[in-house]
């Protein structure tokens, strides 16, 4: 069940800049703050993950490495990779030639980007939905700037899918779609297979990517999580979880309404043995996901509603590599 109201109605506050009445950048994310967030790319600062070359050299490349385009065929020399020999050329000419690859220099880039029902929720700060969809925003800027293409996948229970790619056009696309969906009523959206949605994004996402998961992980069953290990194999994947902290630990006073969109539940937050259950499961959620950052070495960086903007990016760039 997800937690909807208190008897006590609260609000979700402290956002910054300026906002209008209607919610934008609290509960919904609107296009053009989508769009303002260009002026922040310059103080992300994401750190490039070098590959070691399979023989000794004096310097380190930030590229993937050989890629699949193929430029030229030359004569073999010494140290080249005999996997590489161009065996017609080589029958043509009576000499032994080699292919010669263009470095790979792109590196695409996807978003899976989690708009569940659980995500339209905060105590203080901003929506989990909204926070997901400004660092998507970012990591988005943050790509252009760099050359690269981006596309994602969008969760809303149902699947939107939009392919890799570095034009601005695309680009307006994709926010205008995740603006879209951050105002919709979490009632009208079905809860995700988390599952059958990370099988797809392993189906498309090409080696050598680099792959961001943003969610609160809630409802990861092992079975979905075992797709993300096999993502983090042939792609560079990094797990971003947004969470509330009310999420963390209950009040220890107050009654809180309960619902699931279909049954509701009254719930009396002065019971103390209820409330140590509900934290020592949400520690062992947490604990669990932490664990399997550890294991399989992907990145996790845990992101707050209540942190500032300042904080989420120097949590971003510190997690990020």
């Amino acid at each position: 069940m997800a937690v909807t109201e208190r008897s006590r109605s609260r609000s979700p506050s402290g956002a910054e800049g300026n906002r209008n009445n209607a919610g934008d950048g609290i509960v919904f994310s609107s296009l053009q703050s989508l769009l303002n967030l260009q002026g922040q790319v310059r103080t992300l600062h994401l750190a490039k993950k070098h590959i070691r070359a399979r023989h000794a050299g004096l310097h380190r490349s930030a590229h993937k490495g050989r890629g699949m385009d193929f430029a030229e065929s030359r004569p073999y020399q010494p140290g080249d990779d005999i996997r590489t020999i161009d065996w017609r050329v080589t029958a043509r000419s009576g000499r032994v030639h080699t292919k010669v690859f263009e470095e790979e220099r792109e590196k695409p880039v996807l978003l899976w980007l989690d708009l569940r029902p659980p995500m339209f929720f905060a105590t203080r700060g901003r929506f989990k939905s909204v926070v997901v969809a400004e660092i998507a925003a970012l990591l988005l800027w943050k790509t252009l700037k760099e050359g690269d293409r981006i596309g994602g996948i969008l969760q809303n229970g149902g699947h939107t899918e939009l392919k890799p790619s570095r034009s601005r056009s695309a680009a307006l696309h994709f926010l205008r779609q995740l603006s879209d969906m951050t105002r919709r009523s979490t009632n009208e959206s079905k809860g995700g297979d988390l599952q059958a949605s990370w099988t797809r994004l392993r189906r498309v996402a090409q080696p050598g990517s680099q792959v961001f998961v943003l969610s609160d992980f809630r409802q990861s069953t092992p079975a979905a999580m075992r797709q993300l290990a096999m993502i983090s194999r042939h792609s560079q994947l990094t797990l971003i979880s947004i969470h509330d902290p009310f999420e963390d630990q209950l009040p220890g006073q107050g009654n809180l309404r309960l619902t699931d969109g279909k049954r509701k539940l009254w719930v009396n937050l002065g019971l103390s043995l209820w409330r140590k259950r509900y934290a020592d499961k949400a520690a062992q959620a947490l604990k669990t996901l932490q664990e399997f950052s550890r294991s399989y070495h992907i990145p996790l960086v845990q992101v707050s509603t209540a942190d500032s903007s300042n904080e989420r990016l120097l949590k971003l760039s510190r997690g990020i590599r």
